[in-house]
């Protein structure tokens, strides 16, 4: 039953992938409206597949829940993450109306939620320790909501960086009509940024209690660690710079989008790690030491 509902998720994900990329060159409430509609079915459909994944469980603990019986899956994460961004897209689209991201994140959704899905990936075992750690569901779920937030924040700042160009340009094109004002990407783009560095502090933070939980090691050093505290690193530098130095605009958004592809590194680093690994910690999300 999870699967099927993971599948049909993925299908309405990918109409409205369809719908937003459509309204880009043909502008029509209609779409839009659509669009909002089938990401919105898309995502209660992926809960559902998580509750029932979780009724499945038999109260065996959260990495029992979704994370692959006595073994985590990458694809369950990717999957995870995925759902995360939709809600909160969802959940900014409503205040502010930012039809013109939904189109960065419907197929983004879709491109994460295929490899998730539909293509076989290795498992690696999870400490039984960790079967019942509230650390560990913390860690996956503050790690999962702060990549989502620096997703969006993401996607925001390639928005303003282009609209800023075609601004200065004084040519704008088709898109720079879709666009809303530069202020509120700006605005929104800020209070993303420092949501998902509440979410990443508090990630590293349970990662290394989940670590010390199964291992010992409170503080493992692999290249994937060392992504996720760079990018902690320059979103503190990032917040320190507007709060003190006032830092606005283009500077600002450069450093977004650097920040979130040193955490994309993480996840690179992740896909990576070597099939036999148990620990959850400090590999930001993931069940695994490596």
């Amino acid at each position: 039953m999870a699967t099927l509902l993971v599948h049909i998720a993925l299908l309405a994900y990918a109409a409205a992938a369809a719908a937003y990329l459509v309204w880009l060159v043909r502008p029509r409430q209609a779409l839009v409206s659509a669009g909002r509609t089938l990401l919105f079915a898309g995502l209660l459909l992926h809960l559902g597949s998580f509750a029932a994944a979780v009724s499945l469980s038999q109260g065996e603990g959260l990495a029992r829940a979704g994370f692959g019986s006595d073994a985590w899956r990458g694809g369950q994460l990717f999957s995870l993450l995925a759902a995360a961004t939709v809600a909160g897209y969802l959940a900014l689209d409503l205040r502010y109306r930012l039809p013109v991201a939904g189109a960065f994140v419907a197929p983004v959704t879709v491109a994460v939620m295929v490899p998730a899905h539909l293509v076989h990936g290795g498992t690696r075992p999870i400490a039984p320790e960790l079967t019942h750690s509230l650390a560990l569901a913390v860690h996956v779920f503050s790690a999962a909501a702060g990549t989502a937030a620096l997703a969006l924040a993401f996607a925001l700042s390639l928005l303003y960086l282009v609209s800023e160009r075609q601004l200065k340009s004084k040519q704008p094109g088709r898109l720079f009509a879709r666009l809303p004002s530069l202020e509120l990407i700006e605005r929104v783009g800020w209070h993303l940024s420092v949501w998902g560095f509440v979410f990443l502090s508090v990630a590293i933070a349970t990662g290394s209690l989940v670590s010390h939980e199964s291992s010992g090691s409170a503080f493992p050093i692999a290249p994937k660690q060392g992504f996720a505290v760079l990018a902690w690193a320059l979103l503190a530098g990032l917040i320190q710079a507007r709060l003190v130095a006032g830092w606005r605009g283009r500077r600002v958004a450069l450093l977004v989008v650097a920040g979130f592809l040193l955490l994309v590194g993480t996840y690179a680093g992740l896909l990576a790690a070597p099939q036999h690994v148990s620990a959850a910690a400090a590999a930001l999300i993931a069940p695994g030491r490596g």
